[in-house]
């Protein structure tokens, strides 16, 4: 017997075609309006229950539906399923996410930072410590994942190259993958940096460009006091043509559709429209650090509004677009007993909003891990399958409950605790599928 997937969405697109998403398959596709037609009267069918006969027509279009989860077999509950992913995942231990800031001092001094000019490298001791975190744990890795944060982590850029070389000759005695990316403000990744990144294994760097020039200098200037946006722009030229190059933009209340305009437009003029990737990213008073610009911060409902705007015209000025309503069977570290951040005193938490803050931390790099600790669990003992308005809805797969920071932290109503997809997965999916149109067309002509 078959099901039809509570996770199914179609949206209405051009030329009577249907775009069909299933949530926990990832899958999408284009219908016409006579397999849409061919659908409903199958959904019907098995709605009512019995053993439906199936006309060979509806055959054929179950099978393409089962590739992409759109129907199932009863065998199935795909609330289990979830859950069971969900929580394979949470206590998996052959994978290992580290999340390392070998420094916390920053270069710039942005308005909105929870830094508060934090200094210091990290000690040997510290990366001692860390190599034999991970080497104790090694016989049983099938992956390690790197991710360098900060601060600024390529200020510290030495002891980036020291953890490296350890991390490559145990991926190599203990045979597991090694994977590694940068989150970075782009002002010192020039081209020296970014060859010896790459030698360094990282695949791929997120730089944070708040609006065009005039704005981004405005607010993220460099310590002096000195622009920033167009050194930065310069070292994306070479940069994004030997790494992947993702381009977070911080957007709050501040912004108008002329200025994400603008800063698009200078990123075509610098030449970048083909080898990057932009994207939106909601800028949120996550700590008492930035408190000071919460009356400037969308809500996430608002905000997902607003991201619609932003995307149409990401795709108008023919920029790829990247964001897409993929399922994860976890949302962030915070869900996995696998995945830290650690800071430059070897301090561990669960997540980049606790960093530094030694309030938050959840024991030591040098220590055993307490999975007990008061800071492990107040992220940790969150899950959607106990929640009763997620286990209800058609985007768990792809939302997983949301952000656990904004549930635990923050005093929000439940309809603020969703992800953007919530609000705006419809719209979104015309745009994305318009872009892959575009991607096919320009793929054509050459």
């Amino acid at each position: 017997m078959l099901k039809i997937s509570n996770y199914n969405h179609f949206q209405t697109w051009e030329n009577g075609y249907i775009i069909a998403y299933n949530a926990r398959s990832g899958a999408v596709g284009l219908m016409t309006a006579d397999n849409y037609a061919l659908y409903q009267k199958i959904a019907e069918k098995l709605s009512n229950g019995g053993n439906p006969g199936m006309t060979p027509e509806e055959q054929t279009l179950i099978n393409q539906l089962s590739y992409g989860s759109f129907v199932y077999s009863d065998d199935i509950d795909e609330i289990e399923g979830l859950r069971f992913q969900h929580n394979l995942a949470r206590y998996d231990s052959s994978e290992l996410g580290l999340t390392i800031a070998p420094t916390m001092a920053c270069n710039m001094a942005c308005e909105y930072c929870y830094e508060d000019n934090k200094k210091g490298r990290m000690s040997a001791t510290v990366i001692e410590s860390i190599i034999d975190f991970i080497e104790k744990r090694a016989k049983r890795l099938k992956k390690l994942e790197i991710s360098w944060y900060g601060g600024e982590p390529l200020l510290a850029i030495d002891i980036i190259d020291d953890l490296t070389r350890s991390f490559l000759d145990l991926a190599e005695e203990y045979k597991f993958e090694y994977t590694v990316s940068m989150i970075s403000n782009g002002y010192l990744l020039n081209k020296e940096n970014v060859d010896r990144l790459r030698d360094l294994k990282v695949s791929g760097v997120q730089i944070t460009l708040d609006g065009p020039a005039r704005f981004h200098n405005q607010k993220r200037p460099l310590k002096n006091g000195k622009p920033s946006f167009e050194t930065i722009i310069e070292n994306l030229k070479y940069a994004s043509t030997k790494i992947g190059v993702g381009i977070r933009v911080n957007v709050d209340k501040s912004f108008t559709n002329e200025i994400i305009g603008e800063l698009l437009d200078e990123l075509d003029k610098a030449g970048l429209r083909q080898t990057i990737g932009v994207y939106f990213g909601l800028l949120e008073p996550a700590t008492s650090a930035c408190a000071n610009i919460s009356e400037n911060c969308y809500e996430n409902s608002d905000f997902s509004k607003v991201e619609i705007d932003y995307y149409k015209i990401l795709l108008e000025k023919g920029f790829r677009i990247d964001k897409l309503p993929s399922p994860t069977v976890t949302f962030c570290m915070a869900q996995s007993i696998s995945s830290f951040l650690i800071d430059p005193d070897g301090e561990l938490y669960r997540c980049f909003n606790y960093a530094g803050d030694k309030a938050k931390s959840m024991g030591n790099i040098r220590d055993e891990i307490n999975y007990r600790h008061a800071n492990f669990m107040h992220l940790f003992r969150f899950e959607p399958f106990n929640d009763n308005t997620c286990l209800v809805c058609n985007l768990l797969p792809v939302c997983g409950g949301g952000c656990p920071s904004r549930r635990a932290d923050r005093d929000l109503d439940k309809e603020k605790l969703c992800d953007s997809w919530k609000h705006n997965l419809q719209p979104m999916l015309e745009i994305i599928a318009r872009s892959r149109q575009q991607l096919a067309q320009a793929a054509k002509k050459e």
